[in-house]
């Protein structure tokens, strides 16, 4: 089998599917025993650059000196930091790669001819409808497609000798509200309207043509406008938007392609260009190019629309019972059933095992993934719990699972540091909800929380800890006595259950503390602490009272398991020459006295045994 590694960044919060549906079809048409591996980040969409590189991380996950071959897309890539990086591991696994969209060093390449199309929409412009004066509203300077498309753009107006100055380009990112601001600050700038504004896609169009309507100028009269990529919004916009035609389908099936001639031996271009067509329409001036069915339209529209809120409600639940959830556990159970109901065939999810653990104290990895402390907590195949115990069994699992697969690898990290990765397996769902980004960051959030909450409360335990036991010995202190012993006592009492007390003294302790020293005293009471929790028997508790004394207290215990236990512990201490006196007392449900009364009729017998042995030795 052959693995293909696909790395790819999203646009703002949406999965690209369109270059995956692609490449999965060409593998199955030419039915090769091919797996697809797919990269997937979302890094253009925050102003924190700590969480961009959070989601580019995953570009060190997979050692892609094992891939057959590798596709690349990172067009949306804004951070040039980042993308050298990309480029960078890319480079150095000296494996075939084809880069889709955008011409990166000794690459194949695989995409339109961006140029060609531009200059076909301008001269369109400017011969047919006799534009002499133009805007380029682009989208992200630094975008490869931004580029090719203005620089065509520039050759225009150089050849019909047309001046080109600064306020002629204007520059944002490739949505909606981008084309909004481009009209509004033109607009603002008091300069004479142009023949037509040439835009770098159909969002940026989209939104210009809109904000134009609202601020009273009509399209195409008082200007042209034109966009790019044919999307369904330039399709049913009113007016309809000039653009031009690209199937992205299709280009991820000739990156596939290209790979297969590769390893066959067949490839002999570096580049490979598919064709654009430019279709005219309202905005342009041409009128209704009549290429679509609106009473259809609508209807998808409508059923798109009732899918999309069943969807929206569907991840607005995933939210509520994740946060509701009491454990890590719970929250997998969870997310499982979330993708039960989705059109995909897996799902599993590979955690830095310290996620799980939630100490005080806890350090994730910001570049890379600790893989030797990575485990998979929660695999499901076809809303079935699969039972994988390592990463290493999961990846020869993902390897042996047949041809044709894809699988999508996604970062869940809190802000820069890596805890783990999300794995789908064809993910079908995609096509129709590309929002993948908003399950994953419901997840890490839900993941975070409930770290955030096991570290707290595990702090909270060590402090509470602290505050009940007492720090010479180790034993719980007077205080736990009071907050543990005292409520166990009671509910043995209501359940008719006799308890055991043992009090324990240190002979002459003062003595020895005056003449030995309080360091040996102090050791002296931890040796007697250490025997006691050594002997403690299942159930019991074991207190340091105060001062020399220890308390012992046995829950719905017999008489013959206290004997037992002070026996053993006077044997033991006696081998030590340690002298110590012990008073003993079993409860009884029914005569309601206190635990306290009890402690002061265990110490009583104590002092008894101590005078007994004093007079002994008197004597």
């Amino acid at each position: 089998m052959k693995r293909v590694a696909f790395v790819t960044d999203g646009w703002k919060r949406s999965t690209t599917y369109a270059w995956t549906q692609g490449i999965i079809n060409r593998i199955k048409w030419a039915d090769e025993d091919i797996c697809l591996y797919q990269y997937q980040s979302f890094g253009n969409w925050s102003k924190d650059a700590r969480y961009n590189h959070g989601e580019y991380n995953i570009i060190n996950l997979p050692d892609f000196s094992k891939f057959d071959g590798i596709i690349l897309y990172c067009n949306n890539v804004l951070d040039q930091f980042e993308l050298d990086k990309i480029i960078d591991k890319v480079e150095a696994a000296n494996v075939p790669t084809v880069s889709i969209g955008q011409i990166i060093g000794d690459f194949y390449y695989v995409g339109i001819d961006n140029y060609g199309a531009i200059k076909e929409v301008v001269n369109h412009l400017y011969n047919v409808h006799g534009c002499r004066s133009f805007v380029w509203a682009g989208g992200p300077l630094s975008n490869f497609e931004n580029i090719e498309r203005r620089k065509a753009f520039s050759e225009c107006m150089h050849e019909f000798g047309i001046s080109e100055t600064a306020d002629m380009y204007l520059y944002g990112d490739f949505d909606f509200a981008t084309g909004e601001k481009h009209f509004a600050d033109y607009v603002a700038s008091g300069k004479p309207m142009p023949d037509a504004f040439v835009c770098a896609n159909d969002n940026i169009a989209a939104g210009l043509c809109a904000r134009a309507e609202e601020m009273g100028y009509h399209i195409p009269y008082d200007f042209k406008v034109t966009g790019f990529d044919n999307l369904e919004k330039a399709i049913y916009f009113r007016p309809q938007i000039a653009t031009v035609s690209q199937h992205r389908e299709d280009i991820g099936a000739k990156a596939m392609d290209m790979l297969i001639s590769i390893w066959e031996g067949k490839q002999k271009s570096l580049k490979e260009t598919l064709a654009t067509h430019f279709v005219t329409a309202e905005s342009c001036g041409c009128g209704n190019n009549e290429f679509v069915d609106y009473r259809e339209s609508v209807r998808e529209n409508i059923i798109r629309n009732v899918s999309a809120d069943t969807y929206d409600a569907r991840l607005g639940k995933l939210e509520d019972d994740m946060a509701e959830s009491a454990s890590f556990e719970e929250i997998f159970s969870v997310i499982a059933g979330f993708f039960e109901e989705l059109d995909c065939d897996g799902f599993y999810f590979v955690a830095d095992r310290k996620l799980i653990e939630a100490e005080e104290v806890t350090k994730f990895c910001s570049t890379g993934y600790n893989l030797d402390e990575m485990i998979v907590p929660m695999a499901q195949e076809n809303g079935k719990r699969v039972q994988i115990d390592s990463v290493e069994e999961l990846c020869k699992y993902l390897d042996g699972t047949g041809r044709g697969q894809n699988y999508m690898f996604t970062p869940i990290h809190f802000r820069d540091m890596a805890v783990g990765v999300t794995i789908v397996k064809n993910g079908r769902f995609l096509s129709e909800y590309p929002n993948f980004f908003d399950i994953n960051k419901a997840f890490a959030t839900c993941l975070e929380n409930m770290f955030r909450h096991t570290q707290l409360e595990k702090a909270m335990i060590k402090l509470r800890d602290l505050y009940d036991r007492d720090q010479l010995t180790g034993l719980y202190n007077r205080v736990a006595y009071k907050e543990m012993i005292v409520p166990l006592y009671k509910k043995c009492t209501r359940q008719g259950q006799s308890c055991g007390l043992a009090f324990f003294d240190v002979d002459n302790f003062k003595t020895i503390n005056d003449t030995m020293g309080h360091r040996y005293g102090d050791e002296l009471l931890k040796q007697i602490a250490a025997i006691l929790r050594g002997n403690e028997p299942a159930g019991a508790y074991c207190y340091r009272f105060g001062g020399d004394e220890f308390v012992v207290f046995f829950p719905d215990a017999k008489e013959e398991i206290v004997q037992q236990f002070t026996d053993i512990i006077r044997d033991e201490l006696d081998n030590l020459g340690i002298m110590a006196s012990v008073g003993t007392v079993i409860t009884d449900p029914g005569d309601n006295k206190t635990l306290d009364e009890y402690l002061v009729m265990a110490d009583h017998r104590m002092y008894q045994v101590k005078r007994k042995a004093h007079q002994s030795q008197r004597g």
